[in-house]
């Protein structure tokens, strides 16, 4: 499908272009981040005995690994919105310094 004529991105530099998609990949992050927190938080009010006691490590490693993946899906699917309004609120201040937001990594991983 071709881009509108009215799309802002056609007239953004290449420098903005990977600035927006950087500022996009760190706002998916820090959503993931924050959902993960979230449904951890849930988890610890949920009482946890099972059936040979009330401590069952295993069950919460692999309950922990199930809402980083949880988290991260909903992040990339945008359903909750959160990375939506972070790159709306924050748009002008990375296209004012494009040039150095274009070099930023933020391909590291956040860990709640």
């Amino acid at each position: 499908m071709a881009p509108s004529p009215v799309d802002p991105t056609n007239s953004y530099t290449p420098e903005q272009k990977q600035a927006l998609a950087k500022l996009h990949d760190a706002a998916t992050q820090f959503e993931g981040v924050f959902l993960e927190m979230v449904m951890n938080a849930m988890q610890d009010t949920v009482p946890q005995q099972t059936l040979f006691g009330t401590d069952d490590s295993a069950e919460q490693t692999w309950q922990s690994m199930l809402n980083d993946e949880r988290a991260e899906a909903m992040a990339k699917d945008g359903g909750f919105g959160l990375a939506e309004q972070l790159e709306n609120q924050l748009r002008g201040a990375v296209l004012g310094d494009a040039g150095h937001e274009a070099k930023v990594d933020v391909d590291k991983r956040i860990e709640p």
